[in-house]
């Protein structure tokens, strides 16, 4: 049961990786400016488009802890 949980663990860190790093290689060949992500003073902020990718965020969070959860689960048999 220790090699699965390892393997797992190390599937869920590289998986985890690749999705911090997609967008990082995604960008174009252009000068890249971290500020222009962020809006400005008085523009306006589109709330559902936060709220549907944090129900996103939270179901895949809540995912990943049940399965990982299930792996440490000791059989009654």
């Amino acid at each position: 049961m220790k090699i699965f949980t390892r393997i797992a663990a190390t599937i869920t860190a590289a998986l985890v990786s690749f999705f911090v790093a997609t967008p990082a290689f995604a960008h174009g060949g252009e000068k890249h400016d971290p500020a222009a992500e962020f809006s400005a003073a008085g523009q306006p902020v589109d709330v559902v488009a936060i709220l549907i990718v944090g129900a996103v965020l939270l179901f895949v969070v809540l995912l990943t802890a049940q399965l990982v959860g299930n792996l440490f689960e000791k059989s009654g048999k």
